[in-house]
């Protein structure tokens, strides 16, 4: 992972969850780890006191952990056994 400047970050893939509070009404998950960083997220990250991120840098010859973790469980399941994404889709 690289930490980049948030208003160079446009188009970069985000390398992990970024939680937003807003205390007495929120707190949770503002951007899920993988998003693609858009000029329109800009405000709302450095609103939330963010003005560097970690950003992935995937290339031809990088394999992102997701979608190792699929191969992986294609290869280890066998009859009967079986495995789900996170959101509990085979």
């Amino acid at each position: 992972m690289k930490v980049v400047r948030v208003e160079e970050a446009v188009g970069m893939v985000l390398g992990h969850d970024i939680t937003e509070i807003v205390p007495g009404e929120f707190k949770g998950v503002a951007f899920k780890k993988g998003h693609i960083i858009q000029e329109a997220d800009i405000e709302r990250l450095l609103r939330i006191g963010k003005e560097h991120i970690y950003i992935f840098e995937i290339n031809e010859n990088t394999l992102h952990e997701d979608d190792a973790a699929v191969s992986i469980g294609n290869l280890i399941c066998g009859e009967g056994i079986y495995f789900t994404d996170e959101r509990g889709k085979s």
